[in-house]
């Protein structure tokens, strides 16, 4: 039998555990957003310096290759204003040949509306040496061009 004078207990209240679910999920949420944040910040850095890293790759590849005509190609204009083509080439063969190199840091820069990117390579040379070079680019046409002191 039911007594009539007993009070009703409230429901027991379960705040700590409440705040715990809150806390997790926003933990989640945050987390979530900080990885799909750095994803496309990734993608976004990667689109800006990608083309340059392989336009200096190109270059280099064609020096390599001793492919000298190939290499003055993708020399920016006023490069080939300073360099003509026979002279470039007569250059590049007097230079140590480049058997190897690795990309070390691209970064790219936009002053006054003028996109320049610096593309720092380590260049292993016929003599076992490591050579660092930073190669300056510019864009030209919507190409990114080897600019300045080539090799």
């Amino acid at each position: 039998m039911i007594d009539p004078y007993q009070v009703p207990q409230p429901p027991e209240r379960r705040t700590l555990r409440t705040v715990l679910v809150v806390v997790g999920v926003v933990v989640v949420l945050c987390c979530g957003g900080v990885g799909v944040g750095g994803f496309f910040l990734y993608k976004g850095i990667k689109g800006a310096t990608d083309p340059a890293r392989q336009a200096a790759e190109s270059f280099v590849s064609d020096l390599e290759a001793g492919d000298a005509d190939a290499a003055y190609g993708l020399l920016c204009r006023d490069t080939r204003a300073r360099y003509p083509r026979d002279g470039f080439a007569q250059g590049v063969a007097k230079q140590p040949k480049i058997r190897g190199h690795k990309v070390n840091g691209v970064n790219v820069s936009s002053v006054n509306g003028r996109t320049s990117a610096t593309v720092t390579m380590a260049l292993t040379l016929d003599s076992g040496f490591t050579d660092r070079h930073e190669f300056m680019l510019v864009k030209e046409e919507g190409a990114w061009k080897v600019c300045g002191q080539p090799y």
